[in-house]
């Protein structure tokens, strides 16, 4: 799926979203202070935790494969390098929400998507063969999520999970320090897809305006940096990436 598809379609999500959600304006001034039906849309600030495994991986191209080689490795297991940063993170964000009362319990259901700016970048080292090098880069990520809460009148606390969206970038090279032999630089990613679930708390501070603390889990799989080895001729390396990001922000929302 490219960027743009994905764009509209989380801006045709958000439309549908609010377009049911505006079905409780109705609501008397008073009502609305202790209702969460609407939508809304906010800004959000935080901090966010990255996390990459890079599997040195088996040849899937080439002269050598289906032999089980990877660039470091005959065979299996096989290296996994780890490398992490972390950052300030700040976006925007909008949804919709629906209260249901059921049996004396204020119930929330709703949908919200959001665009975070971040500079999430590091890289590591192969433990075999230390000029084996790793890295990868984020610039931004999003989300189109569900949610599920409870409120008790001004408070609302919930569960949330959706669909994750990033541009990530990574890389693999090999300098080919003497006595070590091998000459690589691959690399790999764009627009990726994966998935995001957490949890968060909302606070009312006035009738069209609340507070939010949210904690939510990014996670992305198997972003591949790949390509033609410069020396051995034939030599396909494959560095497969696992990606994680936790994100901790606090978040000021209008509700229309």
């Amino acid at each position: 799926m490219s960027g743009h598809n994905l764009s509209a379609g989380l801006a045709a999500g958000a439309l549908l979203l609010c377009a049911y959600g505006v079905q409780a304006g109705d609501l008397t001034h008073e009502a609305a202070s202790s209702n969460w039906s609407g939508c809304y849309v906010g800004a959000h600030a935080g901090y966010a935790h990255a996390k990459a495994e890079a599997t040195d991986s088996p040849f899937t191209e080439g002269a050598f494969e289906g032999t089980g080689t990877s660039w470091n490795s005959l065979g299996a297991p096989y290296e996994v390098i780890e490398s992490d940063d972390h950052a300030a993170i700040g976006g925007v964000e909008a949804g919709c929400d629906r209260q249901v009362d059921v049996d004396g319990l204020s119930l929330v259901f709703g949908g919200a998507i959001d665009f975070s700016l971040m500079d999430l970048s590091s890289g590591g080292a192969s433990k075999i063969v230390g000029d084996t090098r790793t890295s990868f880069d984020t610039d931004w990520a999003g989300t189109a999520r569900l949610r599920a809460g409870i409120a008790a009148e001004d408070l609302l606390f919930y569960v949330t999970g959706g669909l994750a969206v990033a541009d990530i970038d990574v890389r693999a090279f090999d300098t080919q320090t003497f006595p070590t032999i091998g000459l690589m630089d691959v690399s790999g990613g764009g627009v990726k897809t994966g998935w995001v679930a957490g949890a968060g708390a909302e606070w009312r501070l006035a009738p069209n305006w609340s507070a939010s603390l949210e904690y939510l889990h990014y996670d992305f799989d198997d972003v591949t940096a790949t390509g033609a080895a410069i020396d051995p001729a034939g030599a396909f390396p494959r560095f497969e990436n696992d990606l994680d990001f936790d994100v901790v922000r606090v978040g000021l929302r209008w509700r229309l």
